[in-house]
């Protein structure tokens, strides 16, 4: 939050003179200019003290002497407001106060208080923590409105001692910030117990900082409230673990119950360092499995990229994402790349089944892509209707999933692929009609240049669409019968709605669109095509 050192409301001269030729209308009554200050008389002619009177839009308030109050915390009915500098009421304005009873320990140069709507300043509880929202952020006040800041209790009060981060439960900023934090939070901390060996949560682990001056993570709930003693704290679709104060835990930690011999994925755990200050609660490592993990690769000596969660639990038959992009892993956690054909479990990111694009079950040898685009034609729907998706984790050290557009090389030619960009289906080839343009399983479908147009067939299955491409010739010798030819047609044909059993016929270009209105789109073999609301009706040659 960045508030300005005095928050004033200024009255223009045009305002200030407007004030004055209302007070000084009343002649026994109102407003009256004394002494270089303002009074208010009643009716009966008394002057009014410690009471609020009204001058067009704003509130001034009267003291004990009867005068105008400026600048200043005015405690009124166990409330408490602020008048400027003009001696108007202050609202829905942040005002900072000089503390004159300031001696440079653990308090501030100012208090900063809030005036809400009513003029009244934003107070808390003695005896609980209650926070109000101010500009989208939270805040709580003392009894008197003292905005508080720094490490809190339960109750919202003020810890100033040195290890007070280890009791807190909230953390709300410095002296000119104060908003409740949230999410994560780096804090430079002093633990004089930093040299001996702490005992984390169902871990064992070694303190692996050497001075008592740091600076750690931490996460505050929706609610403000630090997480500490978790192991295993779910946020937003991660792990992180937190000892008994609340820091996050770093660097290698070893789960007591891991027993040899019956040691699974989830069992191996890997936590990053921390470098510089720098959270790596969960990350990448490439390393030989443990002969416990993957007996095969640790024998063959074959090293693989892992990922740790934030427990340091190794992801396994998982789509994770991580830092923003998506990873594919396998049943033994090895991250996987290239194309793969994946069918999901459960959820949108729990694998079932991973599989080369040959449809081999994944292995070192299953990493290349099929030898042809009529491979590809030819399995593609099979796979798809089994379940499966195809996607794109990149290459080598990378396996970073796809999306969006794609160019990708098959037997050295080289197709567009599209690649959902969002939603459950992220990453996975897209398998529809989208804005003109016909996917099958992920690949844009397009005619060959010499060939100007081609016919894509839609069939659907148990709710769902399945596209395939095919020439000219293919389409009418198997899907249509002859019909009468016009005076200028050599040739004419209509779809047989036997051969095509519930099937539509579209026509794309070179560029993939698909046609919506053609009386005479002629393809390379001389075809001329009729289209309809997008589908083909009717296909002749010229005389």
């Amino acid at each position: 939050m960045r508030k300005q050192t005095k928050l004033v409301a200024v009255l223009s001269t045009a305002a200030l003179l407007a004030l004055g030729a209302s007070m000084s209308s009343f002649a026994a009554t109102g407003w009256q200019e004394e002494n270089g200050t303002w009074v208010y008389y009643d009716k009966s002619g008394d002057k009014e003290t410690e009471k609020w009177e009204k001058s067009g839009d704003n509130w001034f308030y009267l003291n004990d002497d009867g005068e105008m109050a400026t600048d200043l915390v005015v405690e009124f009915k166990d409330n408490f407001y602020y008048v400027d500098e003009n001696g108007a009421m202050v609202t829905n304005k942040w005002v900072s106060v000089e503390n004159e009873d300031y001696d440079g320990e653990d308090e501030p140069a100012n208090y900063w208080y809030y005036f809400g709507s009513n003029g009244k300043a934003y107070t808390g509880s003695s005896e609980k923590a209650s926070f109000k929202t101010i500009n989208g952020k939270k805040y709580t006040f003392d009894e008197d409105g003292k905005m508080q800041y720094g490490w809190l209790d339960e109750n919202g009060k003020r810890n100033t001692a040195d290890d007070a981060w280890k009791t807190a439960d909230y953390y709300c900023g410095d002296e000119n910030d104060g908003s409740q934090s949230i999410g994560w939070k780096f804090l430079a901390v002093t633990d004089e117990d930093y040299d001996v060996d702490t005992v984390a949560p169902n871990f064992s682990s070694g303190n692996v900082f050497d001075d008592e001056d740091q600076t750690r993570w931490f996460y505050f709930k929706s609610n403000g409230k630090k997480v500490s003693n978790e192991d295993g704290e779910g946020i937003n679709g991660k792990k992180y673990s937190f000892d008994v104060y609340g820091r996050m835990n770093a660097e290698w930690v070893t789960k007591k119950d891991a027993t040899p011999g019956t040691a699974t994925t989830s069992e191996w755990r890997y936590f990053n360092s921390i470098e510089d200050g720098a959270r790596v609660t969960k990350g990448w490592f490439k390393v030989v499995p443990d002969k416990l993990l993957d007996t095969d690769d640790y024998n063959d000596d074959s090293d693989a990229w892992f990922y740790a969660d934030g427990k340091g639990s190794i992801i396994a038959n998982k789509i994770k994402e991580i830092n923003g992009k998506r990873y594919a892993f396998d049943e033994k956690g090895r991250m996987k790349d290239g194309f793969r054909l994946i069918k999901l479990g459960a959820s949108s990111t729990e694998i079932a089944e991973i599989r080369g694009l040959d449809g081999k079950i994944d292995d070192d040898t299953s990493k290349t892509l099929v030898d042809t685009k009529d491979d590809f034609y030819a399995n593609i729907n099979d796979w798809l209707k089994a379940g499966y998706k195809l996607y794109n984790f990149g290459s080598g050290d990378d396996g970073s999933m796809k999306t969006g557009k794609q160019t990708l090389s098959i037997d050295g030619e080289s197709f567009t692929f599209s690649l959902a960009k969002s939603g459950a289906s992220r990453g996975a080839g897209k398998n529809e009609i989208d804005k003109d343009k016909v996917y099958m399983g992920g690949m844009l479908l397009k005619a060959e240049k010499d060939d100007k147009y081609a016919v894509v067939k839609v069939v659907t299955v148990d709710g769902k669409d399945y596209y395939s491409i095919m020439d000219s010739e293919t389409f009418i010798r198997d899907y249509t019968k002859e019909d009468t030819a016009k005076d200028n047609e050599s040739a004419a044909y209509v779809i047989d709605a036997d051969k095509a059993d519930g099937a539509k016929f579209k026509l794309i270009n070179t560029a993939g669109s698909i046609q919506t209105t053609k009386s005479a789109a002629k393809d390379g073999e001389d075809n001329y095509f009729q289209v309809k609301s997008e589908n083909i009706e009717r296909i002749y040659t010229k005389k």
